[in-house]
């Protein structure tokens, strides 16, 4: 297995990461719409307890939580494209 082959697949579980989160986000945000409700405090307050951040504000918890959220769930692709590579 070369490194030309490992970078490519962790490339496409990047962008394959990227757009299941984008995909999740969307039907995550109709339903919001739908049902009236605020959006999830929980990415951003366990990613807080593990790394130690405490936004200052209710804004930047928001900005955290969807910082955490698209970081999670790229990051997950870029393992599964790793992974594959592995066979």
């Amino acid at each position: 297995m070369g490194l030309g082959k490992i970078a490519s697949s962790v490339g496409k579980g990047l962008v394959a990461g990227a757009a299941g989160t984008a995909f999740m986000t969307l039907s995550s945000t109709l339903e919001m719409k739908i049902r009236h409700r605020e959006g999830s405090s929980a990415p951003a307050d366990a990613a807080g307890k593990v790394l130690g951040v405490e936004p200052r504000s209710e804004e930047g918890k928001k900005r955290f939580s969807n910082i955490t959220h698209w970081g999670y769930g790229t990051g997950w692709g870029a393992f599964r494209g790793l992974i594959g590579a592995a066979g």
